[in-house]
């Protein structure tokens, strides 16, 4: 799965739907990632008739790049945008999705 996730990964990057990134632990050194970001996320389900949307953004990192954690910084390096990891949503033996607020 994870060589799966890193050739569909560099697809994207070069369809420009991935990012460049650097990850940092806190206190720790930053490391070449690749993120994909997806912003005003919502999430709504059709069993609930009276859902309230609440958008959110939210990033998808490789395990085989880096290994996230809550309070993690995401630089997205073509717009030195910062997230900080907050919520960690789902994730696989491949990939994790969190949920991201701006740092």
């Amino acid at each position: 799965m994870q060589s799966f996730d890193a050739l569909a990964f560099g697809a994207f990057r070069a369809a420009g739907v991935a990012d460049a990134a650097l990850y940092t632990v806190p206190g720790g050194t930053a490391v070449a990632c690749t993120a994909l970001l997806d912003e005003g996320v919502q999430d709504f389900t059709e069993d609930d008739p009276a859902t309230v949307v609440a958008r959110y953004d939210r990033v998808t990192l490789q395990l085989a790049e880096v290994a996230p954690r809550a309070g993690g910084i995401v630089l997205i390096v073509a717009t030195d945008r910062r997230l900080k990891l907050v919520q960690k949503l789902r994730g696989d033996a491949s990939t994790e999705q969190w949920e991201v607020a701006n740092a």
